[in-house]
């Protein structure tokens, strides 16, 4: 299947690959620029903001749907795609929103920590993440990047791995989202 591609769908391809963009570079060049790394990170949410704004405002009502073959095995066809519906579209402004002022508000909060590079390259994996959640048009992407937001997430409770506290509690939330996991691909085997 060849992708279609619409101005609505680059749009919204833009919106989840920046995160993912930034997340890339900032672990490429972690320690060389720390300010450099919370720009890209805080840059990258806030054009997927302005994005979803503009998908919000000027697309209506109408359910829009990209589509690129990712697996073809036999009678097995598995495709990943991109659904911009109206809920979709009002997701990705709360994601990007929220996640806007949380890049903000991190960047004073985390300033002089020794891994603040670090703790941005993880916060814009876990954006791309949730984007991916919230624009996957199957069940299977979702569940893909269902685990990316365990792992991310993972990563952000257990950021000052140092403290036994924050080591044991991104020990227990991944226990936790194992077992979510275990109902969510039950879940998608019944279906």
């Amino acid at each position: 299947m060849e992708p279609t591609l619409s101005p609505a769908g680059i749009a919204a391809l833009t919106i989840l690959l920046l995160p993912f963009a930034a997340a890339m570079v900032i672990a490429l060049c972690p320690r060389r620029d720390p300010e450099r790394s919370a720009n890209l990170s805080i840059g990258a949410i806030a054009i997927g903001f302005i994005l979803s704004l503009g998908l919000f405002a000027f697309t209506g009502d109408k359910a829009i749907e990209t589509k690129f073959n990712w697996l073809s095995v036999g009678e097995l066809h598995v495709s990943f795609g991109l659904l911009l519906d109206p809920l979709s579209k009002l997701m990705l402004l709360v994601v990007t929103g929220v996640g806007l002022m949380i890049h903000i508000y991190s960047r004073g909060y985390m300033s002089g920590d020794r891994s603040f590079s670090r703790y941005f390259g993880s916060l814009s994996l876990f954006t791309f993440s949730m984007l991916g959640i919230v624009l996957a048009n199957n069940l299977f992407m979702m569940f893909v990047f269902w685990e990316l937001v365990g792992v991310s997430s993972y990563l952000l409770i257990g950021f000052w791995f140092e403290k036994k506290s924050a080591a044991d509690a991104a020990k227990k939330a991944f226990l936790t989202n194992r077992v979510g996991d275990f109902g969510f691909i039950l879940g998608i085997i019944l279906t």
